[in-house]
């Protein structure tokens, strides 16, 4: 979809927000007629507001609409608000302007194929839109026998998973009736046996379930994960990772897979490995000094230019990106470079500079192997983390491929694909060190880390420096300084958890002690 997108003060947004109803708001750079949204940002990082178009004019044509976009305390003093004082050229009509919440970054607006990192001025650009549509209700397909099982079972207190009644069903067409009774009273005994009692602290159970194994975990932070180019953190070091909700993992990996119809073709593979590996110049060149003439001439090999499908041009491409120097293609194939203010400082620093200079390949991605499997197919494992724009790659199946990044799951995929992710790497890394935790306490911690719509780590940055009792966050760390703050602003604390009770002596209100019971005597003057 094409819309507009330009870099804007917050001082003149604050003066179109003030206005209700249609805006005309003059600018000073041209805009394509049938174009119907615009998105403005105010940091050039994050696009922060977004607009509806009405309709689009020159500027020129309305010369009796002029006037300064700001008076006094930035108030329109006209019919036209002026973007700037001189230069204006179109006159857009904004039908509304609303605040995105949350802002959406740069990089998701595309300028043909190169993606916009920074706002700087006006772009018209495309941006990809995922329709979010609602899916039928997965219970209306279900088998009519299935559903009346589900139904009586609830009538009797029971609340049978779906999975299950469905397999009691397939038994009771197979076994019979008697067999399927007699399952199905197992099934409601231990359903009832695994029910948790009404104020149990299921908190503290699950610190306890997932603690005490974890004493027991092994220190290993690095394994080899099948193949020898890629380390991944595993043991007490990646469950501490993940409660902690790092922003970036110690050794971010992916697992990538293929679409069927390129799974098993080592061709294709092999395209989408070199296309996502970061390639530099070093990777495919030598970079030599010539300290006599004052440049640096970078040398391609063929062979390993071939090996990642990289041609001279895609060099020449790169290194024209850097600033104050002059490119130069010799006859040999050499590519010589001067720095435009000669110093041997200044030769040293350009020659490490270009030895990093990025070709192709997917920014985060270093290295990327494929792993074959015991079906014939092939998967892709890779030292680095990009999953959104791995994601957009056409022969990747997007709903397979994951990556060990929580947090860069959160911000691609959305909060409840992080809750999942947490759920499934602490239940990974435990059954890798052979500990058998109930998945029930990880769904506890899964749950109280994303709830509030993003991740946050256990600890006084997250969770426990958050919660509502002054006296349960003194209890953690830094107990002076929230005494010394709650103090200051007149916090209270209802005195309504486990650690603060505890602390002023008196019982917990779980268990029983969430239970009040008045004795009433039997005496003349009750009536009785």
């Amino acid at each position: 979809m094409k819309v507009i997108l330009w870099k804007d003060t917050k001082k003149n947004i604050d003066v179109l927000l003030e206005k209700s109803g249609n805006v005309a708001y003059a600018v000073d750079f041209p805009v394509s007629e049938g174009i119907e949204e615009a998105y403005i940002s105010v940091d050039k990082k994050r696009v922060t507001y977004r607009a509806k178009i009405a309709s689009i004019s020159s500027y020129e044509q309305q010369p009796e609409k002029k006037s300064n976009a700001k008076g006094k305390k930035g108030k329109e003093t006209g019919e036209v608000i002026l973007k700037k004082k001189t230069g204006l050229k179109t006159i857009i009509l904004l039908e509304s302007l609303e605040e995105l919440t949350p802002p959406i970054p740069s990089s998701d607006f595309n300028m043909g194929r190169n993606k916009i990192n920074s706002v700087d001025s006006y772009y018209e650009a495309d941006l990809e839109r995922i329709v979010i549509t609602q899916k039928e209700k997965y219970y209306s397909d279900v088998d009519s026998s299935v559903k009346q099982l589900i139904e009586k079972e609830l009538d009797k207190g029971t609340v049978l998973p779906l999975s299950i009644a469905e397999k009691l069903i397939s038994l009771k067409k197979e076994k019979g009736e008697e067999f399927f009774k007699k399952i199905l009273k197992r099934v409601e005994n231990d359903l009832e046996a695994r029910q948790i009692d009404p104020f149990e602290a299921v908190g503290i159970i699950a610190a306890q379930s997932i603690g005490e194994p974890g004493t027991q975990m092994t220190m290993r932070t690095f394994h080899y994960a099948g193949v020898k180019e890629v380390d991944v953190t595993l043991g007490l070091p990646r469950l501490i990772e993940i409660v902690d909700a790092r922003r970036t993992p110690s050794t971010p990996s992916m697992d990538i897979f293929l679409k069927p119809e390129y799974a098993k073709d080592e061709d294709a593979v092999s395209r989408v490995i070199k296309d996502i590996e970061n390639t530099s110049i070093i990777d495919v060149a030598d970079v030599i000094t010539d300290t006599d003439e004052m440049t640096v001439i970078i040398r391609a090999n063929k062979k390993l230019m071939d090996r990642r499908r990289i041609r001279l041009q895609d060099i020449m491409d790169a290194v024209s990106g850097i600033k104050l120097i002059t490119v130069i293609q010799k006859e040999n194939g050499d590519i010589e470079i001067k720095a435009q203010q000669e110093s041997y400082k200044r030769l040293y620093q350009l020659q490490e500079q270009i030895k990093v200079v990025n070709i192709k390949g997917l920014p985060g991605i270093k290295r990327a192997v494929a792993v074959k499997e015991r079906d014939g197919t092939y998967k892709l494992q890779t030292q680095g983390s990009n999953l959104k724009q791995v994601l957009e790659i056409e022969e990747v199946d997007a709903v397979r491929t994951t990556t060990n990044d929580i947090v860069e799951i959160a911000n691609v995929l959305g909060i409840e694909a992080a809750r999942n992710a947490i759920l499934k790497e602490s239940r990974d890394t435990l059954k890798e060190q052979s500990l058998d935790v109930d998945e029930r306490h990880l769904m506890v911690v899964a749950d109280m880390m994303t709830f509030e719509g993003q991740v946050r780590a256990v600890g006084r940055q997250g969770i426990s420096g958050k919660k509502s009792s002054v006296l349960a966050r003194a209890a953690f760390e830094i107990t002076v300084k929230h005494l010394m703050r709650a103090g200051i602003v007149g916090e209270t604390d209802p005195l309504t958890g486990v650690a603060e009770n505890i602390i002023v002596g008196q019982p917990i209100t779980l268990g029983t002690g969430a239970v009040d019971l008045v004795y009433r005597g039997n005496g003349p003057d009750k009536g009785e």
